[in-house]
């Protein structure tokens, strides 16, 4: 566990993610007293993994009608 003040934490902030993974835990303090204790998070869960869009497409029946002529026999039904 390391112990950083306000005025280090504004300097090391570019850094934060590798300190707190080298360190494991960081203390904030301001005036010797601590405010913030910061942890690394555990990794998540993987999100499944989605089949591309275009095998999606390439699975779609052709439409042989100009799409033109189906607007225009949308609208007129209307």
């Amino acid at each position: 566990m390391k112990t950083v003040s306000i005025r280090e934490l504004r300097r090391t902030t570019p850094f934060l993610k590798e300190l707190v993974a080298r360190e494991g835990e960081v203390v904030v303090v301001s005036n010797g007293e601590p405010i913030v204790r910061m942890t690394p998070i555990a990794p998540s869960k993987q999100r499944p993994k989605l089949p591309s869009l275009k095998a999606f497409r390439d699975a779609q029946p052709l439409v042989q009608t100009p799409i033109e002529q189906l607007i225009r026999e949308e609208r007129d039904r209307r």
